[in-house]
């Protein structure tokens, strides 16, 4: 069995397409992890761009893992919220949102700065500028593969250890934190993939978790 993982940036990257009648269109991916962070980038940005006509953004935030009813991996993202920021109704934020959600990629912040120079651009042009500066962006942008992981806590006796590091190593766990007392305590991360057969296990060797 696979690990299972998803996409998402490495860092942050921008990118600007050849300007359209006039107007520039800068594409800017942010790897973000909670809406505090979102919230300073998008502060960060505007103060940045402070002379821009608009600054448009879609964010995907958290990532889901579900099985449907033939056991296939469905990953999703938890949060997409997204803003015209004063652009005509749904030809910016939506297909920020759908280039995001296509690719698929997550933990995501991008915003595209617009300069207006005067022509007025049509919907079909302005929903074109707004998707191609994020599809070029994401082509270009340093991409990663994160595992997405549920967290488990044991607690078991120091008799155990071997059995447990056995299994720690067969699904490739990792120690977010520990303690040793009388017992051990230990808090771990195991791939969503190996979940049920890492629960199992414990529950055949008897070792407590939660």
């Amino acid at each position: 069995m696979e690990k299972l993982t998803y996409t998402t940036l490495s860092n942050s990257f921008q990118y600007e397409i050849p300007k359209i009648k006039g107007s520039r269109f800068i594409a800017t991916l942010i790897p973000v992890n909670s809406k505090e962070e979102i919230d300073e980038e998008l502060t960060k940005i505007k103060k940045k761009y402070f002379d821009a006509t608009h600054n448009c953004y879609a964010r995907r935030l958290w990532v889901d893992a579900n099985q449907d009813l033939f056991m296939n991996w469905n990953i999703t993202s938890h949060q997409d919220r997204a803003n015209d920021d004063w652009e005509p109704s749904n030809t910016a934020w939506k297909p920020i949102l759908t280039v995001l959600t296509w690719k698929p990629i997550f933990n995501v912040l991008a915003v595209v700065t617009r300069y207006f120079w005067w022509t007025l651009l049509w919907v079909w042009w302005l929903i074109q500028a707004y998707t191609e500066s994020i599809k070029q962006a994401l082509e270009k942008a340093p991409l990663i593969q994160n595992e997405i992981t549920k967290e488990i806590s044991l607690n078991y006796n120091y008799d155990d250890v071997s059995t447990v590091q056995y299994l720690y190593s067969k699904y490739s766990t990792k120690i977010n934190s520990e303690n040793y007392d009388t017992n051990i305590q230990q808090t771990i991360a195991v791939n969503v993939a190996f979940y049920d057969s890492f629960i199992k296990e414990l529950i055949d060797k008897q070792i407590k978790y939660q």
